[in-house]
């Protein structure tokens, strides 16, 4: 079940993959991830990103060079990994597509935000949210993000004698 889910450190291929498989597009994947706008991440998410990433052993190239010691400061090397971030940088409590800015930016936190922008048909719909178009047709991105959470509630979903209609939403009747 969890192999379907995406992960923090899939690749961009692995994210669009999964999302593909189930039907979705790299629009969904872009707009379904912008959910990361709010919230936070513990820092378990983040210490190989920061210290260990893979070739070198440095910390992940893709971060802004001027956001690393922020991220370094926040989640130290032997901080207890439970410690908790804010996602969205600038904007973790209100829900707007300011997480996209950021991952163009290089200030995405987690490493499955950052490879959005790492691939040239996602980094197409990163980018469409921003510039002449977008200020000529207003709040898309809200309209898409809500299209994009219909195409994701209807994925597996049970109808007729195998469906069921939960009498407690927590418990199967």
């Amino acid at each position: 079940m969890a192999d379907g889910l995406p992960d923090v450190h899939d690749s961009i291929q692995q994210l669009k993959a999964k999302f593909f498989f189930k039907g979705l597009s790299e629009k969904d994947l872009v707009v379904l991830t912008a959910a990361h706008t709010i919230g936070t991440a513990a820092c378990f998410f983040m210490i190989h990103r920061l210290y260990n990433f893979f070739p070198s052993g440095g910390s992940d190239p893709s971060i802004n060079p001027d956001f690393l010691p922020e991220l370094k400061s926040q989640c130290p090397q032997n901080v207890d990994v439970n410690v908790r971030l804010p996602i969205d940088r600038g904007s973790h409590q209100s829900f707007d597509n300011h997480i996209l800015q950021n991952i163009r930016n290089g200030f995405a936190v987690l490493a499955s935000d950052a490879r959005l922008y790492e691939d040239e048909g996602t980094r197409y719909v990163v980018d469409s949210y921003f510039g002449v178009s977008a200020q000529m047709f207003g709040p898309v991105f809200e309209r898409d993000f809500v299209n994009s959470m219909v195409r994701m509630g209807q994925i597996g979903v049970l109808t007729g004698f195998e469906g069921e209609i939960r009498r407690v939403c927590a418990a199967f009747n």
